[in-house]
């Protein structure tokens, strides 16, 4: 059984030594100036590339402001990552997986990557990958409803890691890879009252991302790219970065997206409270020493205060959380609402979870009376949920099922079909079943939450008593280790291949017999991705009953994901 903490130097070695090098310098004139980078067997990599002006002093807590020159710049090494919050008890843990070996951090962080193959003499399409940051659930009751804080919080995250290394997607699939830093926690989300609420500027991180896709429009096809080709995509496993794609996807309205198609892997954004809450913000204004009532003189004073003293009490046991704040630009209170009414992008989209989801978060949770007390309050008894699941269940394996349903597999029921009702066209809603007997890291672990990120993705954390972090095999980068076994690495390759149909044309089946979703009871749209280890792309999926997976949804969570239910 492997128990893979972090990408061990041994493997990234063995990865890099397969690969005969012949590195040559190569440059292309860009809005940021000519960029200075490195061709090898004729994959193209610019790292580093400056896309944003520093968001220090005055810019702190301000929009982010392109970065235009004509001078030449190096692109050669990866920036530093933005400021990380690695807070509570368990922050050790955390940046040990998380952080290790550690990323230098700089508020000045606003940098991008590039991936791609020399000239093919032909435009090719676009994957930007945008990391997540930890997306955590705290629930609340609301006249009798359940409001999800789904963007708490976007903690940490960067580009940085060698393990997000674009090289093997874009070299297998012939496509343009793009990562980029964007602002987390208190500096790219801060919920601040300082700050003008009717502005837009409380949501710093999605702006960000907006620029860093603004780049890619004006600057792509200096690299082979095809601006028209962009798709977007999260890693699974950090469902922060879904809910950034899935964000992006809510807030463009139809024909204004910089984006064709996106890619939500187990997660969305569900209902927002529209009341800020500034309670976080207010801690660390006082704790940083800045007293004043919020307003003008206090953020100049925050301002003045050195990045490194902020993150000092972020990362402290006495911090806060932050993330998105619901200003009806870039982040809506009821996302489903304007799916519903065709308010969005509309561009085809592929979502979708893993079978057992809920398993590892489940760990040493026994009794559900206390989880759902835990996590629903006096909503939800026991009985109600024992009603929706096989008779016999342990506790354990109820809890596992209604972690998978509530948190992965309803929210991508009712965006699905929230879609299919407005018009959409090409959503494509998967399940994944792949199970492999030495990435059963823990007892009834089946097709879990990080295995199914193990191929589309990297790297997932989870805290309800213990905070845990798994880190299996990396096969959508292909940076996995040198010992995944020969079904491993074919699965690898189908899942860059379905990213990579999907970034060519998501309006084709992105995988053989994988049908558009239709939701309902009398089709069977459902692609049920490497169950019965149907590994390789012509036979990867299984197509099942569109709700076959839902019954617990429509029946139950639905009614409490969805506001208006």
């Amino acid at each position: 059984m492997r128990f893979y903490l972090v990408l061990t130097i041994a493997a990234q070695a063995a990865y890099a030594a397969s690969i005969p090098r012949q590195i040559a310098s190569v440059s292309v004139s860009t809005s940021s100036g000519v960029l200075q980078g490195t061709e090898t067997n004729g994959l193209l990599t610019f790292k580093g590339v400056r896309f944003g002006q520093a968001p220090t002093g005055s810019l702190r807590w301000a929009a982010p402001v392109a970065f235009t020159s004509t001078e030449s710049q190096d692109a050669t090494t990866l920036g530093p990552a933005c400021i990380q919050q690695f807070p509570f008890a368990v922050a050790a843990i955390s940046e040990k997986l998380f952080n290790t070996p550690p990323a230098p951090e700089s508020e000045d962080c606003l940098f991008l990557n590039v991936w791609a193959p020399a000239s093919t003499g032909q435009a090719l399409p676009v994957v930007i990958w945008i990391y997540g940051g930890v997306s955590t659930r705290d629930a609340d009751s609301v006249s009798n409803k359940l409001t999800i804080f789904a963007c708490r919080s976007l903690a940490f995250g960067t580009a940085w890691n060698a393990e997000y290394d674009g090289s093997s997607l874009a070299s297998n699939q012939s496509v343009v890879v793009v990562s980029f830093n964007y602002r987390t926690n208190v500096f790219g989300f801060p919920e601040s009252p300082d700050l003008s609420l009717a502005g837009n500027i409380n949501n710093l991180g999605f702006l960000d991302q907006e620029l860093a896709f603004q780049w890619v429009q004006t600057n792509i096809a200096k690299f082979g790219g095809d601006p028209g080709k962009v798709t977007i995509m999260n890693h699974k496993g950090q469902s922060a970065g879904a809910i950034s794609v899935a964000a992006a996807y809510v807030r463009h309205a139809a024909g204004t997206a910089p984006f064709q198609g996106a890619i939500m892997l187990s997660g969305t954004v569900e209902a927002e409270s529209p009341t800020p809450s500034f309670t976080s913000f207010n801690a660390m204004a006082s704790a940083v020493g800045c007293n004043q009532s919020p307003g003008a003189a206090r953020l100049e004073c925050l301002r003045a205060v050195p990045a490194s003293t902020i993150r000092t009490f972020t990362n402290s046991a006495f911090s806060g959380i932050w993330g998105g704040l619901v200003d009806n630009v870039t982040l809506f209170s009821d996302p489903l609402l304007r799916i519903r009414n065709g308010e969005t992008s509309k561009v085809p989209f592929m979502i979708g979870n893993a079978e057992n989801d809920g398993s590892l978060f489940a760990l040493n949770q026994n009794n559900l009376t206390t989880f759902l007390n835990n996590t629903f309050g006096t909503l939800i008894t026991p009985d109600q949920v024992r009603a929706l699941y096989a008779s016999g269940l342990s506790d354990n394996a109820i809890i596992s099922e209604v972690i998978k349903d509530f948190t992965f597999l309803c929210p991508a029921e009712l965006w699905g079909a929230a879609a299919v009702s407005a018009g959409t066209t090409n959503v494509y809603r998967y399940a994944y079943g792949a199970v492999f007997s030495d990435l059963q890291l823990f007892e009834n672990a089946g097709a879990w939450h990080s295995s199914e990120r193990s191929f589309f993705a990297v790297i997932f954390t989870f805290s309800y008593i213990v905070d845990l972090c798994y880190t299996a095999v990396f096969e959508i980068f292909g940076t996995y280790p040198s010992d995944a076994t020969d079904v491993e690495k074919t699965l690898s390759l189908t899942m860059q291949n379905i990213v990579a149909n999907f970034a060519r044309n998501p309006t084709a089946a992105p995988a053989p017999n994988w049908p558009e979703y239709v939701p309902g009871n009398t089709t069977k749209t459902l692609a049920k991705l490497a169950y019965s280890s149907n590994v390789v792309l012509s036979d990867v999926v299984q197509t099942a009953g569109s709700d076959s997976l839902d019954s617990p949804c429509d029946t139950l969570w639905n009614k409490l994901l969805d506001v208006r239910l």
